[in-house]
């Protein structure tokens, strides 16, 4: 009798043990399922709040551009209204790493260049901060960063840029792009630039 109440104490603790065994292993699995969820979330409002970004200074840098007559100061003006749009926002509420893209931003207005463009992304992606100014076909949604002097219902204005931030659940880094296209817009009341779909880009 004795001999039968010790092996099911033993059993019992057994079974115990394997429970806490396989409540630790599944808590762990829980708890890594619940980090890749809230990671997917977070990447997905990263990403909505740099397009929303980039959106505004394409916008920004077809209105400057498109609402004067043009010029090279024109065209440094309409880069530096997207870039400050860049430069001024936010992802997550940080500044940080925005901020670190003033230099790359600046660097790309080129007064001696076609439309002050430094560098065109024929190198997209190897070059991934580009404020261009351009030409912008309508009808093919081409950019054309060739054309000098485009009339004002065509003058076109991209931004492209990456950044990288860490995740607060994985810390694991994640690379953010976005691009945008605006053109300038007189024929609606009041003016306004609005953005465009981009098929390709031609360079000079």
């Amino acid at each position: 009798m004795l001999r039968t109440i010790a092996t099911s104490k033993r059993l019992a603790d057994s079974r115990s043990g394997l429970a806490v065994v396989w409540l630790i292993g599944s808590s762990a699995l829980i708890i890594a399922a619940l980090s890749m969820v809230l990671e997917v979330g977070w990447l997905d409002l990263c990403r909505s709040e740099v397009r929303v970004i980039a959106e505004g200074a394409a916008l920004a840098g077809a209105r400057a551009w498109g609402a004067s007559a043009d010029s090279v100061a024109a065209r440094t003006a309409a880069k530096s209204a997207a870039a400050t749009i860049v430069t001024g926002s936010t992802v997550e509420g940080s500044n940080v790493e925005l901020a670190a893209l003033s230099g790359a931003l600046a660097a790309n207005n080129d007064t001696s260049k076609v439309n002050n463009n430094a560098v065109c992304p024929v190198t997209v992606p190897t070059v991934n901060t580009v404020v261009l100014l351009g030409d912008f076909d309508s009808g093919s949604c081409i950019l054309s960063a060739s054309t000098v002097g485009p009339a004002a219902p065509r003058r076109a204005c991209l931004v492209q840029f990456s950044i990288s931030l860490t995740s607060p659940f994985t810390s694991v880094s994640r690379t953010v792009s976005a691009r945008a296209v605006a053109v300038w817009d007189p024929a609606v009341t009041p003016n306004r630039s609005r953005l465009v779909s981009l098929s390709a880009v031609t360079c000079p």
